[in-house]
């Protein structure tokens, strides 16, 4: 049975956006030259920004920071000038028919910075 899809679902929106208790989560996907997934890498966002500009070449940029439980960015497609998804997760404290982490896409980047380190808590991965 498919789960319905929160991001049409204007009441739930409304209710995920005003409620008090915010955790937000990045999903990070490495794509093909093609934009097929190779692998992804999830965890709590503990910075970050996405900015879009109309007017110049670039138009969209992000810059985040993320801790993840486990991670292997050991594969070539985690190095520079490889493309990825980005996706923003909210955690859904709100209806349990939508899931944990309710997600929005936020479109298609390009690696020009990677740089990740261990921590007592796990891996913290700046991109």
């Amino acid at each position: 049975m498919l789960m319905p899809n929160p991001l049409i679902d204007k009441e739930f929106l409304k209710k995920l956006d005003e409620f008090p208790l915010r955790e937000i989560y990045v999903r990070i996907i490495a794509l093909t030259f093609d934009e097929h997934p190779i692998d992804e890498i999830q965890g709590r966002a503990t910075a970050g920004s996405i900015n879009i500009d109309g007017d110049s070449a670039v138009r969209r940029t992000c810059s985040l920071t993320l801790l993840a439980d486990n991670l292997d960015t050991r594969d070539y497609y985690w190095g520079l000038k490889n493309k990825f998804k980005l996706e923003v997760g909210m955690k859904n404290f709100v209806d349990v028919k939508y899931g944990d982490i309710i997600w929005f896409p936020q479109g298609i980047f390009l690696i020009t910075s990677f740089n990740t380190s261990e921590t007592p808590t796990g891996y913290t991965i700046n991109i």
